[in-house]
């Protein structure tokens, strides 16, 4: 049965799958820079963990408690079809910057502020993802903020034109907004 244009039924999952080509990254610092970025093919994924201590007397599970953090890890793999930042970006020097820019602190975004509030650590930027559904009634507006991330590897595939991007955040878990289009 079709509703709304959508696929689906009376019975909504409370998790459905996300189409990056409905969604949009931004890649953001911690003063008002950001770029966008319309992803055409590809994935992001994130995991969060936790770690579990149990202690056992004779053999027999007797105390649980969560042991130390771990941050969020985030792997993004895409082949981009479509670059944008802030009208004064392209009048600046260096010009709008790239994806790789705004991951590096290099090129265009050199002057770009790390997100993480403490100076001493190293550069960070926040991944925003944007995802809105189309039609619209075919569910909310969702918005995954993955805070402080830094990337560990940055991996390259010409043939392809891809880019896979691997690393962290400083945080145990995503902050998830979702809001009526």
């Amino acid at each position: 049965m079709k509703l709304n244009g959508c696929l689906g039924n009376i019975w909504t999952p409370v998790f459905g799958q996300i189409s990056l080509r409905n969604a949009t990254i931004n890649i953001k610092d911690g003063a008002e820079n950001s770029i966008s970025v319309t992803i055409g093919e590809g994935n992001l994924t994130y995991t969060e963990r936790k770690t579990i201590e149990y202690t056992l007397d004779r053999g027999v599970i007797d105390e649980v408690r969560e042991g130390d953090d771990v941050p969020i890890e985030v792997r993004l793999d895409f082949t981009w079809t479509y670059l944008r930042g802030p009208s004064s970006a392209s009048t600046a020097v260096g010009g709008t910057p790239t994806v790789e820019d705004a991951l590096k602190q290099v090129g265009a975004a050199a002057s770009w502020t790390s997100s993480d509030s403490d100076t001493c650590r190293p550069y960070a930027v926040d991944l925003e993802i944007i995802n809105a559904p189309s039609p619209t009634a075919c569910g909310d507006k969702e918005t995954i903020t993955l805070p402080d991330f830094r990337y560990e590897d940055l991996d390259h595939d010409l043939r392809a034109g891809t880019v896979a991007v691997t690393g962290r955040c400083n945080t145990k878990v995503a902050t998830i907004v979702r809001a009526a289009q």
